[in-house]
C-alpha cells in the first residue's frame, strides 16, 4: 500500500516538473522572439534613419513637379533645381540628367534688406510657399524662372517631341539666346549665366547650349553661336614718334612693382610703380629710352630713374606701369629693343 502511494506521488512530481519546464521553456521561446522582433523593428527604424538625407546641411533640391505650373509632369521628369545662395544673392541652378546647366540670379537691384525675413535660407529645407516674390512678380523670382524652362524641356520630352536645341545672337537686341525648336528658351544675360561662368556671355551661351543638347537628346555639340558678331580687329602697335635715336641695344628686360612702390630709388627719387619709369645699369638719370616688346611690337617711352637689374641677360628693368603697356605683367619677362632717344633731362 505504501508503496503503491509514493510510487503514484512520484509519478505526479515527475508530470508537474515537466510541464513547468515546458511553460517556461514556451515562455523563454516567445520572449526571445519579442525580443529578436523588437530588435527587427528598431533596426529598421535606424536604417530608415540612416538613409534620410540631411536637409539642414544642403539646400533642398526642389523636383519641378513641386513647384506650381500649370504644365503636368510624368515619370520621364528628367530635371531638378537647386535654390541657394551665390554671391549675396538668391539663386537657382538648373539640373538636366544632374548635370548643372543654368543658374538664375534674382536682381542686383533687390533690397535685400527689407526681404530678409523671408528670403530662403540655404541651411534649410526651401519650401515653395516660402517664397513671396513669386506672388507680386514672378519673373523675377529664379526658382521660378528656372522652373519654367524645366517645365519646357520636361512637357516636350514627356511628348516625345522632337528637340532642336541651338544657340543665336539676337542683332535687334543685342542679346544671346539659346532656342528650342527656334524659340526662345532664355536669354543668357547678368541674371542667367552658366553655373561654372566664364564671365563671358557668347562663351557662357555656347556651353549652356551643349550641356542641354547632350543631355536632352545626345546631339552634337556646336561649334559656334548663329549670327554672333565677330570681334573687332586688332589695332597695330602705336608708333611713337620722337626724335634721333642716338644709342640702342636689345635684350631682356623685367618689371618691378608692388614690393618696392614706395622706396627710395638710386636717383633718390620715391618709386611710383605707376609711372614710366625705368632702371638700368649705366644711363645718366633723367635719361628717356623708347622699349620695344620684340614678342607683340608694343612700345613705351621711360625715364630712368633707378639702377638694375643686376641678373645676367636683362638690359633694363621697367616699372609696371611700362609693363602693361608692353604687354609683359603676365610673362614678367620679354625680349626687348632700347632705344635712348632723349639724354638732355640727364644727369
Amino acid at each position: 500500500m505504501k508503496h503503491k502511494l509514493w510510487t503514484s506521488l512520484t509519478a505526479f512530481l515527475i508530470f508537474s516538473t515537466v510541464g513547468i519546464a515546458s511553460c517556461y521553456a514556451q515562455a523563454l521561446n516567445e520572449g526571445e522572439s519579442y525580443q529578436k522582433k523588437q530588435s527587427i523593428d528598431i533596426g529598421s527604424e535606424e536604417t530608415d534613419n540612416l538613409q534620410q538625407p540631411d536637409v539642414t546641411k544642403r539646400a533642398e533640391v526642389l523636383k519641378v513637379g513641386e513647384y506650381q505650373l500649370d504644365e503636368q509632369l510624368g515619370e520621364n521628369t528628367v530635371t531638378e533645381i537647386m535654390a541657394h545662395e551665390l554671391v549675396g544673392r538668391q539663386a537657382a541652378t538648373l539640373y538636366v540628367r544632374n548635370i548643372p546647366v543654368l543658374t538664375f540670379l534674382d536682381s542686383e537691384n533687390t533690397d535685400k534688406s527689407a526681404n530678409n525675413s523671408s528670403a530662403p535660407n540655404s541651411d534649410s529645407p526651401v519650401k515653395v510657399g516660402t517664397i513671396q516674390s513669386v506672388e507680386a512678380d514672378p519673373e523675377k523670382d529664379p526658382v521660378w524662372r528656372a522652373s519654367a524652362v524645366a517645365s519646357q524641356l520636361n512637357q516636350l520630352i514627356e511628348q516625345n517631341t522632337e528637340m532642336n536645341i541651338t544657340a543665336k545672337w539676337d542683332t535687334e537686341k543685342q542679346r544671346y539666346m539659346i532656342l528650342l525648336n527656334d524659340q526662345k528658351l532664355v536669354e543668357i544675360n547678368e541674371q542667367t549665366i552658366l553655373p561654372d561662368t566664364t564671365n563671358d556671355k557668347a562663351t557662357d551661351t555656347l556651353q549652356a547650349t551643349n550641356r542641354l543638347r547632350r543631355q536632352v537628346n545626345n546631339a552634337p555639340p556646336l561649334k559656334e553661336i548663329a549670327g554672333k558678331p565677330k570681334p573687332k580687329p586688332k589695332s597695330e602697335p602705336q608708333q611713337i614718334a620722337v626724335g634721333p635715336v642716338t644709342l640702342q641695344f636689345q635684350g631682356g628686360a623685367s618689371w618691378y612693382g608692388p614690393g618696392f612702390h614706395g622706396n627710395l630709388s638710386a636717383s633718390g627719387e620715391r618709386f611710383n610703380q605707376y609711372a614710366m619709369t625705368a632702371a638700368h645699369k649705366t644711363l645718366p638719370f633723367g635719361t628717356k629710352v623708347r622699349v620695344t616688346n620684340l614678342n607683340n611690337g608694343r612700345s613705351a617711352i621711360v625715364r630712368i630713374n633707378d639702377r638694375g637689374p643686376f641678373i645676367r641677360g636683362r638690359v633694363i628693368d621697367v616699372s609696371a606701369a611700362a609693363a602693361r603697356v608692353l604687354g609683359m605683367i603676365n610673362s614678367g619677362v620679354a625680349p626687348v629693343k632700347v632705344e635712348v632717344i632723349d639724354s638732355r633731362g640727364a644727369n
